[in-house]
């Protein structure tokens, strides 16, 4: 009985963060290809009120360090964009961010330098079964790697960071949209295969400094399980890596324990997570951290025939209509005939989701790479 009192007695925990100040944070990157490239920044948010909070109207420039500077366009919540192209970008070279806010602050962030980083050795996959948030769970699914070979005088700081793009399938297929009273045929295959492409939000970073060899065997990155559809037709993974500095690496070391422990309560928090940014005039906390790095990448294919394991597609409820007066005149209807000499009743019908791939948050345009 006192095991059972006590046990009603416990109440959530709710942890004491003692970081209140706003802090401006301030994020960005250049590598040796040429394209656009970004500076954010923002104001950091509560632990108990996390959003994202942009600052606009500032100057912000880059410096190679050989005098030469780069502005970039304020394109709105915080986002700050520049074409850069060589020779401006090159290997061996400088670079530093300054920002000037509306008010006349001015903050910039210690030199980085552009280091070489030696190809992506191999990515691949094994099959692996992963427990679930049930003890009794067992779900199967892919677990990615990657190798690295650098020289023995290269770089020795490595971040990797992930991209997914995968095929699904809306579940059903219709034969008619009705519509006023009207069975108009569904024109096929053009709303039922769709891709998506995401950003996998685990940070990834790893050095040789305390190896014998630069390289590493095995390092371990995303988990898909087949309790999602993604592994359901075709899956594909862009790995892109980077070089970094000591200096960067220390601040992107970080940022990936805490991405490894984001279910943990006691983890660190963001706002701790200080890099090489600084206020010019005055000490001043500030979070971020530019950084140049040149990238080198490599994609990789996983097919749903090479896998020995089943996959949940996307489900979707449909009911069944035995005759037209079920419908409403002016609404749209996604209909499958039942009537084996043509348009229904009776009809299988569901919601537009069912039928458009769309709706789940994918596009009909097949990439490139695919």
């Amino acid at each position: 009985m006192l095991l059972l009192a006590c046990s009603s007695c416990i109440e959530p925990y709710d942890p004491v963060i003692q970081e209140t100040q706003e802090v401006l944070v301030i994020d960005g990157m250049i590598s040796d290809r040429p394209g656009y490239y970004e500076v954010n920044i923002s104001i950091s948010s509560p632990y108990n009120n996390p959003g994202y909070q942009p600052v606009d109207g500032c100057v912000v420039t880059v410096e190679d360090g050989q005098g030469n500077i780069r502005t970039y366009d304020n394109a709105g919540q915080g986002k700050y964009t520049t074409w850069l192209e060589p020779p401006f970008l090159a290997l061996g070279k400088v670079y530093a961010v300054q920002v000037t806010t509306q008010y006349g602050t001015v903050y910039r962030s210690e030199y980085d330098t552009l280091l070489a980083c030696p190809p992506i050795d191999s990515l691949y996959y094994f099959q692996q079964s992963s427990g679930g948030t049930d003890p009794d769970d067992v779900w199967q699914g892919i677990q990615f790697y990657n190798d690295v070979k650098g020289n023995p005088n290269g770089t020795r700081n490595y971040r990797w960071r992930a991209m997914a793009t995968w095929e699904y399938h809306s579940p059903y297929t219709a034969n008619y949209v009705r519509y006023r009273g009207e069975n108009i045929p569904y024109i096929r295959d053009t709303v039922s295969t769709c891709y998506l492409t995401e950003t996998i939000e685990t940070v990834y970073a790893a050095s040789t400094q305390l190896l014998t060899e630069n390289s590493i065997f095995q390092n371990r990155l995303h988990y898909v399980s087949n309790q999602t559809p993604r592994l359901a037709e075709r899956y594909s993974l862009l790995l892109e890596q980077h070089s970094l500095t000591d200096q960067a690496f220390t601040y992107w070391e970080k940022i990936a324990a805490q991405s490894a422990n984001a279910a943990s309560l006691y983890e660190s928090q963001p706002a701790s997570s200080q890099g090489n940014i600084y206020r010019l005039d005055m000490p001043e906390k500030v979070l971020g951290c530019f950084y140049a790095t040149q990238i080198q990448d490599k994609r990789i294919f996983v097919n749903y025939e090479d896998l020995d394991f089943v996959v949940g597609a996307y489900t979707c409820e449909m009911d069944t209509l035995y005759d037209n007066s079920s419908f409403n005149f002016d609404r749209y209807y996604f209909l499958i005939s039942l009537n084996p000499l043509g348009p229904g009743p009776p009809w299988y019908s569901g919601l537009e989701r069912c039928f458009n791939c769309k709706l789940m948050g994918g596009d009909t345009e097949k990439p490139d790479f695919w």
